[in-house]
């Protein structure tokens, strides 16, 4: 028998690979494509605000996009949402950096840097805060 009753922090494993599945896709889709697949993210947003995985996504969009500003929110909106979320503090600190904001960007790898568990990832964050304190 299936479970169609499942909780939300069962679902939420299952939704985090079918959404980078479909932002993989994205990164791969003709220009057309993009914009459809960037607007159904948008009314998805719409639908569930408080869905920070949504949001994170939708940022990869826009940032794949070109559409810094957009991204920028789209992440500041899961930080807003979740405080540690890594995946939001790595882009925000890329677009800072490329906005030249070196002071937010520092912020953004140092934050990154204290909740990323996976060593490696923490000592890229290392190399960005040493090249941006110099």
């Amino acid at each position: 028998m299936i479970d169609l009753h499942l909780s939300n922090r069962r679902m939420a494993p299952i939704l985090a690979v079918l959404l980078m599945a479909a932002s993989f896709t994205l990164l791969r889709a003709a220009p057309d494509d993009k914009a459809r697949a960037t607007a159904a993210l948008e009314q998805d947003v719409k639908a569930d605000p408080n869905n920070p995985q949504l949001w994170l996504h939708l940022g990869y969009a826009y940032r794949n996009d070109g559409q810094l500003d957009l991204a920028q929110s789209a992440f500041q909106k899961v930080i807003n949402l979740d405080s540690r979320n890594a995946g939001a503090l790595y882009m925000l600190a890329l677009i800072y950096e490329k906005k030249h904001q070196t002071s937010d960007a520092l912020a953004a790898w140092k934050k990154y840097q204290s909740v990323e568990t996976d060593a490696e990832k923490r000592s890229v964050a290392e190399k960005h805060i040493h090249q941006l304190s110099q």
